[in-house]
């Protein structure tokens, strides 16, 4: 059992437990929860599915829309399921749990099942794979930055993806390698461990041992390398605006896609203006642009061209 506070956040301990059913239990009394209790002990729950947590905090409770002392919400970390508030007597909570619990696994195996296959797909494509914190010019955290500089050396090409981009492909990460922390190394398909196991078996004169010989191919450009974190990528120098157009004609279309700014990467902005010079007249600064299949598309070839898309 947890106790949110205002210095544990709800918000926290969702994130905390990636793929179960959150209960939040609001009370202003011991008893809804001293009842509760002894109905658990009769009927636990399984801690596998579900993850429970009680808050006594009013101003805790109004920011989650709590009107009503006792309730019940229950929510989920990736956002499967709506959030419920129950206002219930705790029998009737733990009735209703199990319909819900059906709701959000059947949405959850769908996610996780597109979590997969993207996640199979980068480390099949990518004969060195790693999942960082940050990018290889501009590390995230120590550890990725440790990790980068052991592997230049080698010279060897590999594929990345910044976890910051997705957290939700964090949990699946996780899940995926049933490994807790970043970076994670993959190699031939395989996982190796994060930075420190690689940097071990880089001291260790193991590591060249295990790279592929296609590892030493030509680089691929910045653009192909970007290509890996989604389909649909929107290309921005600055700060992500869902109001561009691009943005609004994917959504319309119901086509996921990422942002990446190309304002933080001078390689892959450079990149930009070089493909895009040979077709289109452009200045420094840089319009929204979708790269889709490695070939850049500004809004108005896009909304010329809809059929792309498919």
């Amino acid at each position: 059992m947890t106790t949110i506070t205002q210095e544990y956040s709800l918000d926290v301990f969702q994130s905390s437990n990636f793929h179960k059913v959150i209960i939040t239990v609001f009370y202003h009394n011991e008893d809804y929860k001293t009842r509760l209790d002894k109905l658990l002990q009769i009927m636990p729950l399984e801690v596998e599915k579900y993850a429970l947590s009680y808050c006594n905090d009013e101003q805790i409770a109004r920011s989650h829309n709590i009107q009503q002392l006792p309730s019940v919400l229950i929510s989920s970390y990736p956002k499967l399921i709506n959030n419920q508030i129950l206002c219930l007597e705790p029998a009737q909570v733990l009735v209703q749990l199990q319909s819900i619990y059906e709701q959000f696994e059947a949405e959850f195996q769908k996610q996780q099942q597109q979590y997969f296959q993207k996640i199979e797909s980068m480390i099949k494509e990518n004969p060195i794979m790693l999942f960082i914190v940050g990018t290889p010019e501009k590390p995230m955290c120590r550890f990725t930055s440790k990790l980068i500089q052991k592997l230049q050396p080698f010279g060897v090409q590999f594929g990345f993806f910044d976890i910051e981009i997705d957290k939700l492909m964090v949990g699946y990460l996780k899940l995926y390698s049933k490994w807790q922390t970043f970076p994670q190394v993959f190699v031939n398909g395989k996982l190796i461990g994060g930075a420190d196991a690689t940097v071990e078996l880089i001291d260790q004169k193991k590591f060249s041992e295990l790279i592929p010989k296609e590892a030493f191919m030509n680089k691929t450009s910045k653009l192909e390398q970007i290509q890996l974190i989604s389909k649909y990528i929107i290309l921005i120098d600055g700060q992500p605006d869902l109001n561009c157009e691009i943005a609004k004609i994917l959504t319309e279309k119901k086509i996921p896609f990422q942002f990446y700014n190309i304002g933080m990467d001078q390689e892959l902005r450079s990149e930009v203006l070089n493909f895009l010079s040979s077709y289109i007249e452009t200045s420094h600064d840089l319009e929204p642009l979708l790269l889709f299949k490695n070939t850049i598309y500004n809004e108005i070839t896009l909304k010329k061209e809809l059929s792309i898309l498919q």
